[in-house]
């Protein structure tokens, strides 16, 4: 009979190796798990670049957004697939389509934010020149896998999405403006709203005013049907008033003399004093306006002052140098160039009666017959020529806020609108000057979010998602 600890030993020989195996093992899944981290790192630094390729890609779409109807979407695929194409992923170069492409997938547009997005090849011209989001996704690609093949196979597909429009109105807190005001009704409650001269003998129903948008033929201030919601119906009623609101491409008064009670006070010709204390820094300011901020920078809701009594004459040559005509002390210069399209129509009358039927802001883009000339043979000896210069950015100030008797005062602005020179000043306006409501049309200045239907204001490209 053998001892019992010969017995303990015998069973023990059964053991050998087990710590060997439990070992290998061990290291196995080890090496598993630390491959899974490494191989899940590069599938997250490869997903990063590219989600960082999908949203340059869509803020450099959405930057095109503030272009003509026609031109927008087209200039949005152009930015939005030359960024995808510059960027990497993966460590290495990948051509993501062909530039201008209508019919990619990989850029999609939508008028609302969660709205249907299209391809530009399935879409209606409304559709396009509605188009305020764009959406760009990037196309799947394959991410090779090193350790942790059992796990994740040989490779992962991996895409991105990202979504870019135009900003909230109001989202920039300043910008640069023209020192002039256009006068309004109220933003809100205007219902009862009237612009008209009291003089009149029919007011309240009167027939004519200073304050009144004349948008041409042979009915000037009927009520436009425009579309709902869109960015000359605030009050999504679907129509337009030019007697209380701004309308597109009808013309209204920038600098006016009072209308008899009505308006700013006498004195007051919707002059502001935001460049300084005088007719020539209000002349310099006007001159140099789209080349210098030396206006100073307002916002919605700001207080600004306005200025009385300045000369026609000062607002008249700052405001003409856009059409190569220097006056008034002013140079041909790096800070007040003329614009590069200074055609103004057909001239009537001679001297200080002289005054020019002026071009459409249609018309000046060479969308509108007859197409006119970028580069006019008047200002081809000029080396210093700016686009748009005649579009102006300006204050609109309630009538409400205009109350003080003697002219100066401080008035709060409602919103900031853009407007055109159809032609220069003349000398026989009396110191009135009419420009063309031209609402959201300058490209990177004024825009229009659909889903918010209170306001225009300034915008800019917003990574949304």
């Amino acid at each position: 009979m053998y001892p019992d600890t010969m017995t303990r030993v015998s069973n023990r020989k059964g053991e050998r190796g087990n710590v060997l195996a439990y070992t290998v093992m061990s290291a196995f899944f080890l090496f598993l798990a630390v491959g899974l981290c490494v191989d899940l790192s590069h599938l997250y630094l490869a997903k990063t670049e590219l989600q960082n390729s999908a949203d340059a890609a869509a803020l450099a779409g959405a930057s095109a957004l503030t272009q003509s109807a026609t031109e927008k979407v087209p200039a949005a695929v152009d930015r939005a697939i030359t960024i995808l194409n510059a960027n990497k992923y993966n460590f290495n170069n990948r051509t993501y389509g062909a530039v201008n492409d209508m019919n990619t997938t990989l850029v999609e547009f939508a008028k609302n934010l969660n709205g249907t997005y299209k391809i530009p090849s399935t879409m209606s011209a409304q559709e396009k020149a509605d188009a305020r989001f764009v959406r760009v996704t990037t196309p799947s690609v394959p991410i090779n896998t090193f350790f942790a093949i059992p796990i994740l196979g040989f490779s992962k597909n991996l895409t991105a999405k990202a979504t870019a429009g135009l900003s909230v109105p109001g989202n920039l807190s300043v910008f640069c403006i023209a020192p002039l005001a256009a006068v309004s009704c109220p933003p809100t409650n205007n219902a009862g709203c009237s612009l008209c001269d009291p003089s009149d003998p029919l007011y309240p129903n009167c027939t004519q005013s200073k304050y009144w948008g004349n948008c041409g033929g042979a009915t000037p201030y009927a009520v436009r049907n425009v579309t709902v919601h869109g960015p000359d119906d605030p009050d999504g009623d679907g129509l337009c008033d030019p007697k209380k609101e701004f309308c597109k491409s009808c013309t209204y008064n920038i600098r006016s003399g009072p209308q008899n009670g009505q308006g700013p006070a006498a004195g007051n010709f919707q002059i502001l004093r935001c460049a300084g204390n005088g007719a020539n820094e209000v002349k310099q300011a006007l001159a140099e306006y789209g080349t210098d901020c030396n206006c100073g920078s307002v916002s919605p809701g700001g207080a600004i002052d306005t200025q009385p009594g300045v000369g026609s004459g000062p607002v008249r040559d700052g405001l003409n140098v856009r059409f190569d005509r220097y006056g008034g002390g002013l140079s041909y210069g790096e800070t007040m160039p003329p614009d590069s399209n200074i055609e103004q129509g057909s001239s009537h009358g001679n001297g200080n009666n002289q005054y020019w039927d002026g071009i459409s802001w249609l018309q000046y883009q060479g969308k509108s017959d007859p197409v006119i000339p970028a580069t006019p043979p008047s200002v081809a000896h000029r080396p210093l020529m700016k686009s748009n210069r005649r579009t102006l950015t300006i204050p609109i100030i309630p009538m409400t806020e205009f109350t003080d008797s003697n002219g100066m005062q401080t008035v709060h602005v409602s919103r900031l609108a853009g407007f055109f020179m159809r032609a220069q000043v003349s000398d026989g306006t009396g110191g009135d000057i009419q420009v063309e409501y031209i609402a959201d049309d300058i490209n990177g200045v004024i825009g229009f979010d659909p889903n918010n239907i209170n306001t225009l204001n300034i915008v800019t490209p917003v990574l949304y998602r």
